[in-house]
């Protein structure tokens, strides 16, 4: 009986190591198999992060490149609003406002002749020169009487007035330039200059700086009736002219 239970005890002892053994075989075997797979999905995951990498720098060259382009774009852009500002300014086509000067003349009142009184009005030449002055000391923008002078205009005698811009007007004249207050006012009465001689033929001559002026727009006389924009070549074949 005693037998029997060493016996019994051995088997369950053998069975207990046996099922111990397979255990630790099936886990060993999981292990060394373990790192082979690891290793096959790290280098899967970093062949694709590499992948992904590439294609991240891709679009960031692309993204770069774009950026360069819109920035070259709006750099162009840029200078042409500069360019067709100068150009508006230049036309007149619109208005404008700054800091400038204010000049007033007038013809005086009294001690006129009848027989001479044409030799003491302000005369159309008096006012180019004042403009011409002005325009030589940096004005960017002239108005006369309202007037906004541009290439175009025109400055001449019409019987006892003055037409600017085909618009006859008279006494007091009121010139206003945008510039340089202190440039225009130093360039207007320097000693022998076109206000001092003005103020010999006894023309009333007011200057004063201004913070800030506004000078209308240029406005036509009338729209070009004869004149119109032509392609390249006239109607005779020949190279059109010009202007």
């Amino acid at each position: 009986m005693n037998r029997k239970k060493w016996q019994v005890s051995v088997s369950l002892v053998c069975l207990v190591l046996g099922v111990l053994l397979a255990v630790q075989f099936r886990t060993q075997s999981a292990k060394e198999r373990l790192p082979a797979g690891n290793s096959e999905l790290l280098v899967r995951l970093y062949n694709e992060a590499k992948a992904q990498e590439a294609a991240l720098a891709h679009e960031v060259e692309t993204l770069r490149a774009e950026l360069r382009q819109a920035g070259e774009g709006k750099s162009v852009l840029r200078g042409l609003n500069s360019e067709l500002r100068k150009a508006l300014l230049l036309a007149g086509t619109t208005k404008v406002a700054g800091p400038g000067i204010q000049i007033t003349l007038e013809s005086p009142v009294a001690g006129r002749r009848q027989s001479k009184e044409e030799l003491f009005l302000v005369h159309d030449e008096d006012l180019l020169n004042v403009v011409n002055e002005l325009v030589a000391a940096g004005a960017e923008a002239i108005a006369i009487n309202g007037e906004r002078r541009v290439a175009l205009t025109e400055i001449r005698r019409a019987g006892a007035l003055i037409s600017v811009n085909n618009r006859s007007t008279g006494e007091p004249f009121v010139i206003k330039a945008i510039g340089d207050p202190e440039n225009l006012l130093r360039s207007l009465e320097i000693r022998g200059g076109v206000l001092d001689s003005l103020r010999a033929w006894g023309i009333n001559v007011t200057v004063q700086p201004v913070k800030e002026l506004l000078l209308p727009a240029y406005r036509p006389a009338a729209a070009p009736a004869a004149a119109s924009p032509g392609p390249g070549k006239g109607r005779d074949g020949e190279g059109a002219v010009e202007l």
